[in-house]
C-alpha cells in the first residue's frame, strides 16, 4: 500500500476512533453500535469499487437536522450536566455524515476538526481507563494522518500543476534515500514518542487540581447510588455494570474468615438535608469536629479516637483490597474503631457520621488496601468517644415537603392494620422508650414497603409530574423505583412521623466468593439505605429496598467473564490511582522524593570529587599542608553555602507562614524584617497544639486561643493587633517596639510552657 493510499485509511481510522472514544466516554452503547456500523459502511460505499458519495446538499441537510434534533432533545431533558454530552452526540452524527462526502481538502479539514472536537468532548466527560487508551491511540493515529495529509496535499497540488503547465510536474516532496516508507515510519514513530513525552511532561508539571471523586462511576443518563449526594432528577436508570471495584473479607475476633448471614452495608456518605428545589439529598457540609489521625508505618492499627482504648473489646476486622476503584472514601460498616494501612496515611473521621476519608497530602496514589476494626454492636461509651457526644436532633427531623405528612400518617395506619407495629409512646415516655419505638416502627414501615412497592432499575417509563416532588410521586403514584427512591421515601416518611433518620449511600456486598473467602463488590452494588437513631450516639441501618430483587439482578447478570475482570481491574486501578488522581498533592510528594534523590546523588558526586582531589594531591607530592589548606577551604565554602541555605530556607518559611507569596518584593522585605515576631508566635502556638484553619482570620484564631488559654490568648491578641498594623496599615517597627514584640513572644512561650508542665503534673 502506497503512502497516499495509507492516508485514506488513516483519516478513516481517525474518525472511527473518535466516535468509539466518545461513545465509551458517554457509556452510550446505542451510539457506539449505530455510529460505528454506519462509519464502517461508509468505507465500503466511498472506497469500494464504485466509489459512491452523497450529494453535498443532502449531507448538509441531514447535518442540520441532526444538530436540531440533539438541541431539542437536550432542551426537553433540561439537564445542564448533559450539555457537553448533547454537543458531542451532535458532532458524532455530523462526522458520520461527513464520511459519506467527497474527499476534498475542505471536507478533510472538517473531518479532522470534528474528530478532534469529539475527543475533547469525551475528555470533559470521562476519566475511564478504556477511554484513556483510546485517546492515546487517537493521538498516535492523528500524528500519522497529519503527516500523510501533507503528502496527499502535495500530490493534489502536483496534479493541479500538471493540468496547467505543460511538461513534467514538480516533485511531491524532497526524498532522502531509497527506502521512503521505512524512513516515513521512523519519522512518525519518533514524532509520536516526542508528542507523548511532551504530553507526560505537561501532565506532570500541571496536575489536575479538581477533587477526585472516584474515577467516574456510571455514565450519562445513569446513576450508581453511591455519591456524596442523591439527585432524584439526574438519572432514570441504575447501572447494572459488572465492573469489579474492590473486595472485602470479614474476619471474626477469633481470626476465622466467614460469610455473614446478611449482606454487608458499606457506608460511604451520610446525607442529612433534602433540597426541595434541586430535588436532591445532600450531606451536612461542615468541618466542625472532624478529627485527623496518622496511621503507623508498621501497619499497626490506629484508634479512631484517643479515648476508646479502654472501651475496645472483642472486635472483628474488615480487609479491603481495591481492584479498579481509586477513591478517598474509606468504606466501613457501622461502627469503625481502628484503621491500619500498608503505608502511613492521614485519615479523617467525621464524628457526626463516622465517615472516614483519606486526606493524605504526601501521597503518590490512592490506597490499594486497608484494614478496619469494627464492632457491630458497640457499647454506648465507645460510641460516645467516637462521636464526641450527642448529635443535634432537629436536622434529622426536617423535611420541607409538607404534603408527605398525610401520606406518612396514612402509611402508618396501613402498617398497623396489616403488621405487628409498635404502639406510639406516651407523652411522658423516656428517650430509651422512644428510641425503641423509632427502631421498631422504622423496621415495620420498611417491611411494608418491601411488600407493597416494586424495585426497578429503569424509571424512563414513569413521567415526571410537573410541580410534584419525585418522592411524593414515588410514594403515592408509582410505588416503584430503585434504591435511591426507596431510601428517600422511607426517610421522608419517618421524618414526617417524628422519627430521626438519615440516608446513607455506599455499597451493599452480596456476592461472596467461597474459594477466595471474600465479598466481591461491583459497580452495580452501589446502594442507598436509611439509618434511624436508636440512642444518643447510636444509629441502626433500615433498608426498604427488596433484598431479593438485588440478588435476582446479581444472578441475572452473572457470567463467565466475571472471573477475568480482575485483570482489567488492576490496570484500571493503576490508571485511576496514578493518573486520574494525580493532583497538586501528589505532585508535591513526587517533587520531594525526586529532590531527596538528587541530594543523595549530589552527595555521592561530592565524595567522588574529594577522592579525586586527594589522589591528585598525593600524585603531585604537594605535601600534607596543601591537603589541610584545601580541606579548610572546602569546609569554609561548605559552611558558607550551608549558612546561606539556612538563611534562605528560614526566609522562605517566614514568607509562607505570613502568606506573602503575592506581595511585592519591597513589601516582602519589610514584612520579613518587621513581622517576623508574628511567625514566631504562630510557631509557638503550633508547638503547643493550637492550629489555625486556612479560612480562619488571625483575630478569630486569637479568640479561639483565648477560650482555651486565657493568658496565652491575651498576649497573642496584642501580637495580632500589632501584626495587622504592620501588615495592612503599613506601620514601621522601631527598635523599642521590636524589643516589645520579642518580649511578648517570650511571655507567650512561657505561659504555654507552664500550661504543658501543669498538664504533665496532672
Amino acid at each position: 500500500m502506497t503512502l497516499l493510499r495509507q492516508y485514506r485509511m488513516a483519516s478513516f481510522l481517525l474518525a472511527l476512533l473518535s466516535i468509539v472514544a466518545f461513545a465509551i466516554a458517554e457509556l452510550d452503547f446505542s451510539l457506539l453500535f449505530v455510529a460505528t456500523v454506519l462509519a464502517m459502511l461508509s468505507w465500503y460505499v466511498t472506497e469500494g469499487p464504485r466509489g459512491r458519495t452523497l450529494p453535498d446538499w443532502l449531507i448538509n441537510t441531514l447535518a442540520v437536522g441532526a444538530i436540531l434534533w440533539q438541541g431539542f432533545d437536550f432542551l426537553s431533558r433540561g439537564d445542564l450536566a448533559d450539555a457537553m454530552g448533547a454537543l458531542g452526540r451532535g458532532i458524532a452524527w455530523v462526522l458520520v455524515l461527513k464520511l459519506y462526502a467527497r474527499r476534498t481538502a475542505s471536507e478533510e479539514r472538517q473531518r479532522f476538526s470534528l474528530s478532534t472536537m469529539l475527543v475533547i468532548a469525551g475528555c470533559l466527560e470521562s476519566v475511564q481507563f478504556a477511554f484513556g487508551l483510546l485517546v492515546i491511540a487517537y493521538v498516535g493515529v492523528a500524528i500519522w494522518a497529519a503527516m500523510l495529509w501533507r503528502l496527499a496535499r502535495s500530490a493534489d497540488e502536483a496534479r493541479a500543476t500538471r493540468a496547467v503547465i505543460a511538461g513534467f510536474a514538480p516533485p511531491l516532496e524532497i526524498a532522502v534515500g531509497r527506502r521512503t516508507q521505512p524512513q516515513f515510519r521512523g519519522i512518525v514513530a519518533t514524532s509520536i514518542v516526542a508528542v507523548l513525552a511532551a504530553g507526560i511532561g505537561v501532565f506532570v508539571v500541571f496536575p489536575r487540581f479538581a477533587e477526585f471523586r472516584g474515577a467516574g462511576l456510571g455514565g450519562r443518563g445513569a446513576v450508581t447510588g453511591f455519591n456524596d449526594e442523591i439527585r432524584l432528577r439526574r438519572g432514570d436508570r441504575i447501572t447494572e455494570s459488572r465492573r469489579e471495584l474492590f473486595t472485602v473479607r470479614w474476619v471474626d475476633p477469633d481470626g476465622a474468615v466467614r460469610r455473614l448471614p446478611r449482606p454487608l452495608l458499606l457506608r460511604g456518605a451520610v446525607l442529612v438535608w433534602y433540597d426541595e428545589l434541586g430535588e436532591r439529598w445532600v450531606p451536612a457540609r461542615t468541618e466542625a469536629g472532624v478529627r485527623t489521625m496518622r496511621t503507623p508505618e508498621n501497619g499497626e492499627f490506629e484508634p479512631l479516637a484517643r479515648a476508646i482504648g479502654s472501651f475496645i473489646g472483642p472486635s472483628s476486622r474488615l480487609q479491603f483490597e481495591m481492584r479498579s476503584y481509586a477513591t478517598d472514601v474509606v468504606f466501613s460498616v457501622y461502627a469503625p474503631i481502628a484503621i491500619a494501612t500498608s503505608e502511613p496515611r492521614s485519615i479523617s473521621i467525621d464524628p457526626a457520621s463516622l465517615i472516614l476519608r483519606d486526606v493524605s497530602t504526601d501521597r503518590m496514589s490512592r490506597s490499594w488496601s486497608y484494614e478496619l476494626r469494627v464492632q457491630q454492636q458497640p457499647a454506648p461509651a465507645l460510641l460516645q468517644a467516637l462521636t464526641l457526644g450527642s448529635d443535634p436532633r432537629d436536622r434529622y427531623l426536617e423535611f420541607p415537603v409538607d404534603s408527605v405528612k398525610p401520606v406518612a400518617e396514612a402509611m402508618r395506619s396501613e402498617v398497623r392494620a396489616s403488621m405487628n407495629a409498635p404502639a406510639e409512646p406516651s407523652a411522658d415516655a423516656t428517650d430509651a422508650e422512644r428510641w425503641v419505638y423509632s427502631r421498631e416502627m422504622a423496621r415495620a414501615i420498611a417491611a411494608w414497603m418491601r411488600s407493597n412497592f416494586a424495585y426497578t432499575t429503569d424509571l424512563s417509563s414513569f413521567p415526571r409530574i410537573e410541580g410534584e416532588d419525585p418522592i411524593l410521586s414515588f410514594l403515592t403514584r408509582y410505588r416503584s423505583g430503585h434504591c435511591e427512591y426507596f431510601a428517600s421515601g422511607l426517610c421522608a416518611v419517618l421524618r414526617a412521623l417524628g422519627i430521626e433518620s438519615r440516608i446513607v449511600t455506599g455499597f451493599i456486598a452480596i456476592e461472596y466468593d467461597e474459594s477466595a473467602e471474600h465479598y466481591v463488590v461491583r459497580e452495580s452494588n452501589a446502594h442507598a439505605w436509611v439509618e434511624v437513631r436508636t440512642g444518643r450516639d447510636s444509629w441502626i441501618a433500615v433498608d426498604a429496598t427488596p433484598e431479593e430483587s438485588l440478588l435476582e439482578i446479581q444472578e441475572r447478570n452473572r457470567s463467565w467473564v466475571d472471573r477475568f475482570r480482575w485483570i482489567y481491574g488492576r490496570l484500571e486501578f493503576l490508571w485511576n490511582s496514578r493518573v486520574v488522581a494525580y493532583d497538586a498533592s501528589a505532585q508535591t510528594t513526587m517533587a520531594g522524593r525526586v529532590q531527596s534523590g538528587w541530594r543523595d546523588a549530589i552527595g555521592a558526586r561530592i565524595e567522588s570529587l574529594l577522592a579525586t582531589t586527594r589522589a591528585l594531591i598525593s600524585s603531585l607530592s604537594l605535601g600534607r599542608a596543601v591537603g589541610v589548606w584545601l580541606a579548610a577551604v572546602a569546609i569554609a565554602v561548605m559552611t558558607a553555602l550551608l549558612a546561606w541555605w539556612i538563611v534562605v530556607r528560614r526566609r522562605n518559611a517566614l514568607r509562607d507562614q505570613l502568606g506573602l507569596g503575592g506581595t511585592a518584593l519591597d513589601d516582602q522585605r519589610r514584612l520579613l524584617r518587621d513581622a517576623a515576631f508574628f511567625a514566631e508566635a504562630l510557631q509557638a502556638l503550633r508547638n503547643a497544639g493550637f492550629s489555625r484553619s486556612p479560612h480562619q482570620t488571625h483575630r478569630a484564631f486569637a479568640t479561639e486561643v483565648a477560650e482555651a488559654h486565657a493568658d496565652a490568648g491575651a498576649i497573642f491578641g496584642v501580637l495580632v493587633e500589632s501584626y495587622y498594623r504592620v501588615r495592612y496599615g503599613g506601620g514601621i517597627v522601631d527598635r523599642d517596639e521590636a524589643d516589645s514584640h520579642l518580649s511578648r513572644v517570650s511571655d507567650l512561650k512561657r505561659v504555654l510552657r507552664q500550661k504543658r508542665e501543669e498538664q504533665r503534673a496532672d
